[in-house]
């Protein structure tokens, strides 16, 4: 009666003290803004959008489609996900019993003073012979062990484990978004390069002309030495410059060819593709955030497995209920294996509970705990940070479009000057220093024009990003 009150105690006291363990309350996020500033918005939404028919361009489409299929990085993560996988079939495999065919051969020997010793001295072990003193033992049968789920414990473990495998596929997925968007970005910059290197090689045949022009006039002394020479300086610096854009263009495509998993060969494309129409801009409400972008659903899974590890670690204070159990034929002699009397079977189960030295399993709870709430934190800057790029990306191409109607009246100008400074000088009322400048600030203009419809593009395809697309 004293044992059964003792027992009664002690799991009080051990109930009492799982109790303490307490799961911290969740610090509550912040609330997503309804929309993108003051933008007109509505469901529509581009991420939505599969990024062959959003980019709808043969030759960019051709270099993602290589580039899904080989990327180095994207091969990774697709091992990723096998090994995520792996843990959740190893989760699931720790609720159901395990079972072995076994063959075992001991032998033992009792000391003579002792129950088992004096016993086998006494006792014939078949007619006539008594159990030897060195006695072997042979095994031929199958055995189980299991542990019954009495709490949910591996429950919790296989919940996290399914998480953690959901939350590779997003990795994956963001990987995609991510190569998806940095091959287009480094298309652009190509286009961009090849329409500025032939600018300046117009620019190059132009000042060529003027070379000849000032030339004539120095023969006939309506010029000198000074203005030949600054006219040719000027062509050096723009053939200098035109090298090192043939140089740049070779390392972003390079760029493009490392992305795509092959070496160094050219990127085919056409130049005119800069100026293709841009996407319309449909950027939804902010909430569908949650929904497309894979770092954020990412971001989710972690937390949710975060949150299972957790109860998983709480619930290793409970007592756990272990079943094992055996049969099979057992003998002394491999000749009586075989016979229906050396059968052999067992069945063993029982409670087992922690209760001295529990550092190592509230160390774990802890960390669990700790891990939560960074998972959290890392769920809610993930969150802060999608929507500032997809607001910053809606915010920066509305000012793009305005700036390249500003620049194209800028270069309309500067161009009918260009061509009213050529007349003057020929005419002998313009100096060649006029000439030069004007030379040079249309140059630089159309670059900038050109540099203006570059980012428009790639603003577009910044804010596929932003909003998620890519990955579908």
């Amino acid at each position: 009666m004293k044992f059964h009150k003792y027992l009664i105690l002690l799991i009080i006291i051990f109930f009492g003290s799982c109790k303490n363990l307490q799961i911290p309350k969740e610090r509550a996020l912040l609330k997503m803004p309804t929309n993108f500033g003051a933008t007109q918005q509505d469901s529509a939404n581009m991420a939505r959008v599969n990024w062959k028919v959003f980019f709808a361009n043969p030759e960019l489409i051709s270099l993602i489609d290589t580039a899904l299929q080989n990327n180095l990085d994207l091969l990774t993560a697709y091992q990723n996900i096998e090994i995520a996988k792996a843990n959740l079939q190893f989760s699931k495999g720790l609720l159901k019993p395990t079972a072995n065919a076994g063959l075992m051969a001991g032998l033992r020997k009792f000391g003579n003073y002792t129950m088992d010793g004096a016993g086998n001295a006494t006792t014939d072990i078949t007619a006539g012979q008594v159990v030897p003193v060195h006695l072997p033992d042979y095994f031929v049968g199958f055995q189980s062990n299991w542990e019954a789920d009495i709490w949910g414990k591996l429950k919790g473990k296989k919940q996290a484990a399914f998480e953690r495998y959901l939350a590779s596929v997003e990795g994956r997925n963001w990987l995609v978004t991510n190569l998806v968007a940095e091959i287009s970005n480094n298309y652009f910059e190509l286009l961009f390069l090849d329409n500025e290197l032939e600018i300046l090689q117009q620019n190059i045949q132009l000042q060529e002309q003027s070379l000849i022009l000032i030339k004539i006039q120095k023969e006939a002394g309506t010029s000198n030495e000074l203005a030949v020479q600054q006219f040719e300086a000027q062509i050096f610096n723009s053939k200098a410059i035109a090298k090192e854009l043939a140089q740049v263009i070779v390392e972003i495509e390079n760029n493009i060819n490392t992305l795509l998993g092959r070496y160094p060969q050219p990127i085919n494309r056409n130049k005119a593709n800069l100026y293709a129409a841009i996407q319309t801009i449909k950027a939804g409400v902010p909430s569908q955030l949650l929904q497309n972008r894979p770092d954020i659903r990412l971001a989710e899974q972690e937390l949710k497995a975060s949150r299972a590890d957790v109860k998983a670690a709480k619930l290793a204070f409970y007592p756990s209920l272990n079943i094992s159990a055996s049969i099979g034929f057992q003998a002394f002699s491999p000749s009586f294996l075989v016979n229906t009397s050396s059968i052999a079977y067992s069945v063993l189960g029982g409670l087992t509970a922690p209760l001295i030295n529990r550092s190592a399993l509230k160390a774990n709870f802890n960390t669990a705990n700790a891990e939560q709430q960074k998972a959290l934190f890392n769920y809610q800057k993930t969150v802060l940070v999608g929507f500032t790029e997809a607001y910053n990306q809606v915010k920066n191409i509305e000012n793009l479009n305005e700036v390249y109607e500003i620049k194209q009246q800028e270069v309309s100008t500067i161009e009918r000057g260009i061509n009213s400074a050529n007349l003057l000088f020929e005419a002998g009322k313009a100096t060649y220093l006029e000439v030069l400048v004007t030379q040079q600030r249309f140059l630089q203009a159309k670059i900038d024009l050109l540099q203006f419809k570059k980012k428009q593009q790639q603003s577009t395809v910044n804010l596929y990003k932003a909003l998620g697309g890519g990955w579908q």
